[in-house]
């Protein structure tokens, strides 16, 4: 496995490199013959990423990964930038909507796979490979906010006395904030929004605000399950999924349109979906919602019946998305 943090232009060209001398050596074209590569876009967490690199690896050992990691919206913006001359195979990470929002770069995903996936997180246009799914909740800081006064819906981060104290990562470069910014539309609408965006720092990173909270750098942030539960092993965090309601959604794995190893990339998509891998999920990475129902469900983490889940608006949040994010930059010019 070859890999490249962070976007280094060096490692980059290198791994391009190996990747169109893996397609030569096939001596056929990548599209309709296997390679002996696959370039990898994650923004997933570095362990879990490389653990499954390293499965896959074993499993099909001929094929050799070339990972390349950053922001979803990072690695987004780079297959649209690489479209007449794609380089990347799999952009993996963000949600149904990393994709959903720019169909035309990504090919549709049909697999025996999808068979014990939950329908309620399949794709109903075809593209996304429902890898995990995932809430949108808030942390808060146990030695900074005391149990009785931590917020317990979304409204009560508008409370004035939050003013500065809540971290929430930017929208427009995370697809996780994007589904809490819907998430909160559905609630109250703009007017929601304002006012939650008047108590908030934002940050360029989804792992900045459980960091900053679990570090005690601030008391409340707004975080994707699996980093709430990350940050809650140091025993300084709490997690609370909010009663005025939550969306679940599909993690994001998309093929890419044009890729130069497109037989090895549905591999791949085929691989984490597996019951073996979904299983592999629940066991090494807790705060993993697995999208299969074929395995054990995590412990300790309230199911779908337990919450109050409203319904994503997929389409709107996709046709809108970039109306939205710009209604959000005004609200966040006004606010501060």
């Amino acid at each position: 496995m070859s890999i490249v943090r962070g976007g280094s232009i060096a490692a980059f060209a290198a791994a391009v490199v190996l990747t169109l001398a893996a397609c030569s050596d096939s001596g056929t074209s990548s599209q309709s013959a296997a390679t002996k590569a696959l370039v990898l876009y994650a923004s997933h967490p570095t362990a879990m990423v490389d653990h499954y690199v390293k499965a896959f690896e074993q499993a099909y050992p001929g094929v050799k990964v070339e990972l390349i990691t950053g922001g979803t919206g990072d690695l987004l913006g780079r297959v649209k930038a690489e479209k007449d001359r794609p380089r990347g195979d799999v952009l993996w990470g963000g949600s149904s909507t990393t994709g959903g929002s720019a169909p035309e770069f990504f090919v549709k995903y049909d697999s025996p796979a999808l068979k014990d996936i939950a329908k309620e997180l399949q794709d109903p246009t075809g593209y996304n490979a429902p890898f995990d799914a995932f809430a949108m909740v808030i942390v808060y800081n146990k030695d900074l906010v005391p149990e009785a006064e931590a917020p317990k819906s979304w409204a009560d981060l508008g409370d004035p006395r939050w003013k500065g104290k809540v971290r929430f990562a930017n929208p427009a470069s995370s697809s996780s904030s994007y589904a809490a910014l819907v998430n909160w539309k559905l609630i109250g609408d703009w007017a929601m929004v304002e006012r939650l965006a008047k108590n908030m720092i934002i940050d360029e990173s989804s792992s900045a605000p459980f960091t900053a909270v679990a570090q005690g750098e601030a008391p409340v942030g707004v975080a994707y399950e699996e980093g709430a539960y990350r940050v809650q092993k140091t025993g300084k965090v709490n997690i609370v999924y909010p009663s005025d309601g939550v969306v679940v959604l599909p993690g994001g794995l998309f093929l890419i349109k044009g890729g130069p190893n497109a037989v090895n990339a549905k591999k791949f998509a085929d691989f984490v979906l597996s019951t073996p891998q979904q299983q592999a999920l629940v066991d090494n990475f807790p705060g993993r919602r697995p999208a299969s129902t074929a395995v054990k469900f995590p412990a300790g983490m309230p199911s779908v019946s337990q919450l109050k889940v409203l319904a994503y608006p997929t389409d709107e949040a996709k046709a809108q998305q970039k109306e939205w994010l710009a209604k959000w930059k005004e609200i966040m010019i006004a606010t501060r």
